[in-house]
């Protein structure tokens, strides 16, 4: 669960960053924003998960002292966790896992996001140069309608795609990243397994990453379908 939680926070929040702002860039070609947003994703895609994640630990950890070094909750709550049952505890244990989560989400979020930035763009820019946009733009349809109700919907086809091909991609990500912060999910126990010689541990956790490999890609067969018209399964 902990490995779920850190993954599907990271994802959502780099889809939703990463597409919105590939449609920007797309509708802004050329500028200032466009240019700073393509090297920035640039530079966030191509490093290493640990290499962020060694950098997030300096920075937030050692000099500012904001967020903890690692583990998926607080040291303390072994002995005495929070009670949940209370309004206080509940605040206390959201604000507890919170803080244990939120660096290895901002590294995976920044390991993602560049990739769904750079597809939306190429994709959204295509389409842009298509007839029906210029009529939708002739009927004197909003900016706004144009780019997220017409454009994106025909652009998005290879981005659902992209997602679900990613799964092991982001998933390799994660468990790196898990081992990097101590972040007590998959990734931390295959390395406790592979240390251990746990061969049956290990088995099961792979086991898990590809049922969720082959879950991903069936659900973007669907979702393409419901999308493009034009896809229709037996």
């Amino acid at each position: 669960t902990d490995t779920l939680l850190l993954i599907g926070v990271s994802t959502v929040l780099s889809i939703t960053v990463g597409v919105f702002l590939g449609v920007i860039t797309a509708s802004r070609r050329g500028g200032v924003f466009d240019s700073a947003a393509v090297t920035g994703s640039l530079v966030t895609f191509s490093l290493p998960t640990f290499f962020m994640g060694v950098t997030a630990i300096l920075i937030f950890f050692y000099y500012l002292h904001w967020f903890p070094l690692a583990h998926d909750q607080p040291d303390n709550w072994t002995l005495s966790p929070p009670n949940t049952g209370t309004f206080s505890g509940l605040v206390e244990y959201i604000q507890g896992r919170a803080q244990h989560l939120f660096l290895p989400v901002m590294v995976l979020f920044l390991f993602q996001y560049g990739g769904y930035l750079l597809l939306t763009r190429a994709t959204m820019t295509e389409a842009l140069t298509d007839d029906y946009i210029l009529t939708s733009r002739a009927k004197g349809l909003s900016e706004r309608t144009v780019l997220f109700k017409h454009a994106l919907k025909n652009a998005s086809l290879p981005i659902v795609t992209s997602i679900a091909l990613g799964v092991g991609f982001i998933l390799a990500g994660a468990l790196i990243t898990e081992s990097v912060f101590a972040y007590e999910g998959m990734g931390w126990w295959i390395l406790r397994s592979i240390n251990n010689n746990d061969y049956p541990a290990m088995q099961a956790i792979f086991y898990i990453i590809a049922l969720m490999v082959i879950i991903a890609n069936f659900a973007a067969d669907i979702i393409l379908g419901l999308i493009d018209p034009r896809i229709k399964y037996g």
